[in-house]
């Protein structure tokens, strides 16, 4: 797959080569492959999506899945024992990613909605939805009815908040790789999407209005760690230096869209925990130790403060 090195951006805020390689990017209409150019130090690419996660450097998710537990992360990046993540909230928002990377003028074309006579009881997608699909053109994009409402009403909202829509319409790149050395440690990402000064990512919540829950969204799937991450790819690659953008998108009526970036002091904060993972996760790749640091002790058992205090549990 061709590779490209970004140039930092000129005087006007623009990166060249950053342009030049949206332009060309592969797979989309109109388009022809990239010229290659190689660089040890950071490399943007356009591989698929397995291809990407096939690929040997340290990503974003992983550091996530090894701050939450060392056995889980050797599980299921070291030995490969732990089935794929897999749920019903990924796959939609793969979808969303899709329209983030088409857009509405080669998105929605592409859209087929499966009638009823193929969707089970509970419009789901079933064994005849499975047959109908068959019969569609390799590049169409199924959707159950409830799906393509829920979509067409999400995206609206996107688009009406001028702040994610300019980020869109400003983009220089979409749905790309980014591969570096980050203090010595081999990482790679993939980017929803760049203007020549952000890197922005799509979030998707169930709840009505995130801009104010989606802060506890934030503590749980460590999204501090994400910006953080991306934030040191941006540079590397060229990018002024800046906090990564959110695009936080509700999957509930009404559909509201907020545009967010983190706090300086829990950027600050995140780009500490990354580094000490990264240094954590070579310490154990080289003795080959995945578990606790627990393990191996009596501890005392944690327990709130309540618990302590009343008479009766």
């Amino acid at each position: 797959m061709p590779a490209v090195r970004v140039s930092p951006p000129d005087a006007t805020g623009k990166s060249p080569a950053a342009i030049d390689h949206r332009l060309h990017k592969p797979g989309v209409a109109g388009s022809s492959p990239a010229a290659a150019i190689d660089s040890a130090d950071c490399v943007i690419d356009h591989c698929p999506n397995e291809e990407y996660h096939a690929r040997p450097e340290v990503s974003a998710s992983q550091l996530k899945e090894l701050a939450l537990s060392p056995v889980a992360f050797y599980r299921r990046f070291i030995a490969g024992e732990a089935p794929p993540k897999s749920s019903d909230a990924l796959s939609y928002g793969s979808l969303l990613h899709t329209w983030g990377e088409l857009r509405d003028e080669l998105f929605w074309p592409r859209v087929r909605v499966a009638g009823a006579d193929v969707l089970t009881a509970t419009g789901q997608f079933g064994k005849a939805a499975k047959e109908w699909q068959a019969t569609l053109p390799a590049d169409a994009i199924p959707l159950s009815p409830s799906d393509y409402k829920k979509l067409w009403d999400q995206t609206r909202q996107i688009l009406a908040n001028s702040a994610a829509r300019e980020l869109i319409e400003e983009s220089v790149d979409r749905e790309f790789n980014i591969r570096w050395s980050w203090h010595g440690h081999a990482c790679r990402c993939r980017v929803d999407g760049a203007t020549s000064e952000v890197f922005y990512d799509f979030k998707t919540t169930s709840d009505p209005d995130p801009k104010w829950t989606f802060h506890s969204s934030v503590k749980k799937w460590r999204y501090d760690l994400q910006a953080a991450f991306y934030g040191s790819a941006a540079v590397a690659a060229g990018w002024p230096a800046h906090p990564m953008v959110f695009i936080i998108t509700s999957t509930t009526e009404p559909y509201l869209c907020h545009v967010a970036q983190l706090p300086a002091a829990l950027m600050a904060k995140g780009r500490s925990r990354c580094l000490a993972l990264l240094k954590d996760l070579q310490r154990r790749k080289d003795w080959d130790c995945w578990t606790p640091a627990d393990y191996g002790r009596i501890n005392e058992l944690f327990v709130p403060r309540y618990m302590l205090e009343g008479s009766d549990l």
